[in-house]
């Protein structure tokens, strides 16, 4: 199948380039009231599945409670030879979970200590810092600057505002 180039069309004058300044403000602008009319409307979708499943996940809390007190009061009977219960509709029981807890001193501690295995350190170079370095010492450290022009357009929404309001009234 042979390749399609789009059809962009050329701009002759800076009074075209202008009108195609206005339009792509006038399109993101539509664009912007799409975006803000979507993030509504989700918004006010998940206020509304949170207030309807308010009274679900309450029960599920319950009744989970109520599951966690049955298996503390028959903890002898019940996990004596494993730590879960199989049944019909599910499973319930105990995990082993282990978790440490550090406090304010234990970095320095571990340091003191020279324990520096048990501590993390992410090195990576800083390339916000690295650009004040010289081309020279760049190359040095097998780094290159890279500068290039990127294209880029901005539609004057201020200007786009005045002409649409003129419009509206005309």
């Amino acid at each position: 199948m042979a390749r399609l180039k789009p059809q962009v069309g050329k701009i002759q004058s800076l009074d075209e380039a202008n009108m195609v300044l206005k339009e792509i403000g006038i399109l993101e602008k539509e664009l912007e009231g799409i975006d803000a009319d979507a993030h509504k409307r989700i918004a006010e979708v998940k206020t509304d599945a949170a207030k309807k499943g308010e009274d679900i996940r309450k029960r599920i809390a319950d009744n989970s409670a109520l599951l966690g007190a049955f298996a503390e009061y028959n903890k002898a009977e019940l996990f004596k030879e494993k730590k879960s219960v199989q049944l019909t509709f599910g499973t319930f029981g105990y995990r082993k979970s282990t978790s440490i807890s550090v406090k304010k001193t234990t970095l320095e501690l571990l340091k003191k200590l020279k324990l520096t295995k048990y501590i993390l350190v992410k090195e990576e170079p800083s390339k916000e810092a690295m650009a004040n370095l010289d081309d020279e010492t760049l190359h040095q450290v097998d780094a290159v600057r890279k500068v290039k022009d990127d294209f880029f357009c901005e539609a004057d929404k201020e200007e786009i505002n005045k002409e649409l309001l003129k419009e509206q009234v005309a």
